[in-house]
């Protein structure tokens, strides 16, 4: 797998495992050993999806009742 951010190119289970992102989706959040990005895998496929900052949620909600409650 290669890093986005610096172009380290490693074996997946090389790259510092963090947490699941959601239960329901294969998209998990890992560091890079060399910048030490935190990235987000799609874990099936074995690639990186994107750079994760602070406040960014690239697996989108994740109870899907966002809205339901009235106001």
């Amino acid at each position: 797998m290669k890093c986005t951010e610096c172009g380290n190119v490693v074996p997946v289970k090389d790259f510092r495992y963090l947490y699941n992102a959601r239960i329901d989706s294969s998209i998990s959040i890992r560091q890079c050993t060399k910048c030490e990005t935190w990235l987000a895998v799609d874990e099936l496929n074995g690639v990186v999806t994107q750079a994760v900052g602070a406040g960014e949620a690239p697996w989108g909600k994740s109870a899907g009742i966002e809205g339901v409650a009235a106001a």
